[in-house]
């Protein structure tokens, strides 16, 4: 597994404080190449500076036009997007289901309450980057396989607690 180091993250919201707030967390986590991003000129800039192992986006609602929800619609369905299928972790501060269903309809990997911690963040961009899951490509959804296997969570978690005592 890569050092947090050696990931490259973009970080794309159009509130710089959102945006200066995440680096801060993940620099504190040891991610040294951060990458804001307040829009898809930025976005596809960071892309072509970074090469990120995976995108952090803001998203505030539901809305389909919601910043966030249209940057995640770009990275999965554009012919423009330069990587279709990288690790994409949003943040956002509704923890309404209508929100976190847009989100993970929309192709993300995992969603996280904001604000939130470097480790929670750093432990959430890896579980995307680490995912086992089956990519999903259908006229309706393009992005990993939402279920989780609970039985091989549950396994693997077991398995990181034996090793970690």
């Amino acid at each position: 597994m890569m050092s947090p180091a050696d990931a490259s993250v973009v970080v794309c919201t159009n509130i710089s404080g959102i945006a200066r707030t995440v680096r801060m967390a993940l620099r504190g986590m040891g991610v040294r190449n951060v990458v804001l991003a307040s829009d898809v000129t930025q976005l596809l800039d960071g892309f072509a500076v970074a090469e990120p192992h995976c995108v952090i986006l803001y998203v505030d609602s539901e809305d389909p036009a919601d910043d966030g929800l249209t940057t995640l619609n770009f990275i999965r369905k554009s012919d423009d997007s330069p990587h279709p299928r990288i690790p994409v972790v949003a943040v956002s501060p509704r923890r309404d289901l209508q929100t976190i269903n847009a989100v993970m309809n929309g192709g993300a990997h995992e969603y996280v309450l904001f604000p939130a911690s470097g480790e929670v963040l750093l432990k959430k961009i890896t579980a995307a980057r680490t995912t086992t899951r089956p990519w999903i490509e259908r006229a309706d959804y393009f992005g990993p396989e939402r279920r989780v296997d609970r039985e091989a969570s549950a396994a693997a978690a077991e398995a990181c607690e034996k090793t970690a005592g």
